[in-house]
């Protein structure tokens, strides 16, 4: 378990950035690791105008918390209640399906900027409302699958002779 403490400053950290078709796009920059043996994920996300981080979502385990440091956002909750935050706004989001969350940039021209806490769990899984999909996020496998594709328990089984 990491025990060391650690400062840093956004710009200093590595980041990754991701874009997926017309409104997908962020830049994510790894503050605290949950797979380098913490509590917790904390990440800074810069959202270009007009752009979501992710899809609406929950997480059957895993708590998060946004703390917006600049900009505004069109936060998409349960049942596709919406509101609006803005800079110095923090918003808890719990396990499961109260906590459905979707967090697009409001503005034309300004990016959104926030730090991300969730809680680590060595395997969480992530269901999209209204989607055929579902999220697992693990230590040993990460992927999104269609759940329209299940198969049975014992498809492709036999005990060996």
């Amino acid at each position: 378990m990491s025990s060391k403490l650690t400062i840093s400053r956004m710009a200093d950290l590595d980041h990754q950035e991701v874009s997926s078709g017309k409104s997908f796009h962020f830049f994510r920059h790894k503050f605290i690791k949950g797979e380098d043996g913490n509590k917790s994920n904390i990440a800074f996300l810069r959202v270009p105008p007009k752009k979501a981080a992710f899809p609406l979502h929950y997480h059957e385990y895993s708590e998060e918390t946004f703390y917006i440091l600049s900009g505004t956002g069109r936060l998409i909750l349960k049942d596709g209640a919406e509101r609006m935050i803005s800079t110095g706004d923090i918003a808890f989001f719990p396990a499961g399906e109260e906590g459905t969350h979707q967090l697009v940039n409001a503005s034309e021209t300004e990016d959104l900027v926030y730090i991300d806490f969730d809680t680590y769990v060595p395997l969480d899984i992530t269901y999209y409302p209204g989607k055929d999909k579902i999220g697992i996020f693990g230590e040993t496998y990460t992927g999104v699958l269609k759940k329209s594709a299940t198969v049975g328990l014992f498809e492709g089984e036999e005990v060996p002779e």
